[in-house]
């Protein structure tokens, strides 16, 4: 690789900022053009000139859009007591935190628009968000109870975030006192983390607990439009990011590595794309591990295509407290600006991984990420565990090996 497109050396030379710089990227594109008549010219097989999709949206789009209660439900107080009833009958069945489902937790009005919104996760826009909770009025189990509730109503299924059959996952920044910065993981920093998809997921939500004193906006932006652009002007990079070629890193797992595309064709004219940066070039916190193959300076440039473009197009949100966002992993790449924190205005997120049957069969996962997948949400017979408040061990926090996303 490149030598110009690392710039820390006390990692290995493999290693490449996890927030690519946009210099280095456009000055190192405009020499590797491309011939006219070059098969790398030419999209590969299965994949659509461009996508027409309701998911094709730009940041401008979003912020100009005449009809946004598509996509954002402000709850009503009579809302809001619904959820709370339901919250009060749920616990009276003394269930685990497991079996709040549909039938434990009833919603007989707000039901139905939790379902309607669901279906904006395949059918329209990709996302949407609930405003109108105050969550510092509840408990940390009430605030879990009612959000697992809606999420019902969302995806019946839920995946696993790690290992130990943690069902949440907290994402705040637990400073240096539980470990160096240069050693915590991103759920755990205040870092920012460029466009990215977390591993195995269908549906990401977010419950936010607290929003920092500044920064720590969410963008969203979706794999059609960053597509469209791509293979407008360079479909050579559509056909390598399809390729199978890239060496994703296990740090220190078995196999040392794997190897598969990161762009996949799937019915109806649409693409799913399924990476993280991290294991592909490694980060502050996770250096690439030496011995594996190296990304060539044309995978790079093919990642920093993605995330330029989407930043080009990306909208930006801040989750204030009690507040949620839910959208189609599968369809739209997210990442997460620097934050700051201050002592009565912390960012904490609670993260849900979802799947429910729209987006099981209309977002078929493709063959080589099944066993990725297949951990995440089938977990029959298997622990589940559901803390409630943010795990701060320095072993969890530190691991490497985890592909547990950011958020």
């Amino acid at each position: 690789m490149a030598s110009a497109l690392s710039t820390a050396t006390d990692f290995p030379t493999s290693w490449v900022p996890i927030k690519p710089h946009e210099a280095d990227y456009f000055s190192h594109v405009q020499i590797a053009t491309v011939p006219a008549d070059s098969e790398r010219n030419t999209l590969p097989a299965g994949f659509p000139k461009s996508i027409v999709s309701e998911t094709a949206w730009t940041g401008t789009d979003i912020k100009n859009d005449p009809t946004p209660e598509r996509y954002i439900l402000t709850l009503n107080q009579d809302q809001v007591a619904e959820l709370e009833e339901a919250c009060r009958k749920f616990r009276e069945l003394g269930l685990p935190l497991d079996g709040v489902s549909q039938e434990s937790f009833p919603l007989p009005t707000l039901g139905n628009e939790l379902k309607t919104l669901a279906r904006v996760l395949t059918d329209g826009v990709g996302f949407f968000r609930i405003h109108g909770l105050d969550s510092e009025r509840y408990s940390s189990e009430t605030n879990v109870i009612i959000y697992l509730g809606i999420s019902s109503y969302i995806g019946a299924k839920r995946g696993r975030q790690d290992e130990y059959g943690n069902m949440l996952l907290h994402l705040t920044d637990l400073g240096s006192s539980a470990a160096a910065l240069n050693e915590r993981q991103a759920p755990y920093s205040n870092v920012s983390q460029p466009f990215h998809t977390d591993t195995g997921a269908d549906i990401v939500a977010l419950y936010s607990l607290g929003e920092s004193e500044c920064g720590g906006e969410s963008q969203l932006v979706p794999m059609a439009t960053v597509y469209n652009e791509i293979a407008k002007s360079r479909p050579d990079t559509i056909r390598l990011l399809a390729s199978h070629s890239w060496v994703f890193d296990s740090f220190g797992q078995r196999p040392a590595y794997t190897i598969r595309p990161i762009l996949f064709p799937i019915a109806d004219d649409k693409v799913l794309i399924s990476f993280v940066r991290r294991p592909l070039v490694g980060s502050m916190s996770s250096p690439r591990s030496r011995g594996i193959p190296d990304l060539s300076d044309a995978q790079v440039d093919a990642l920093n295509a993605v995330q330029f473009v989407g930043e080009q197009h990306a909208m930006s949100t801040k989750l204030k407290a009690g507040e949620m966002l839910f959208w189609n992993n599968l369809a739209l790449l997210h990442s997460r600006a620097g934050f700051t924190d201050a002592p009565d205005h912390r960012r904490h997120l609670v993260r849900l991984w979802l799947r429910n049957d729209a987006t099981e069969t209309g977002w078929p996962t493709p063959a080589e990420l099944t066993a990725s997948s297949g951990d995440r949400f089938e977990h029959a017979g298997q622990s589940q565990l559901w803390p409630l408040e943010p795990i701060s061990s320095r072993e969890y926090i530190c691991n490497q090996q985890r592909a547990c996303g950011h958020g």
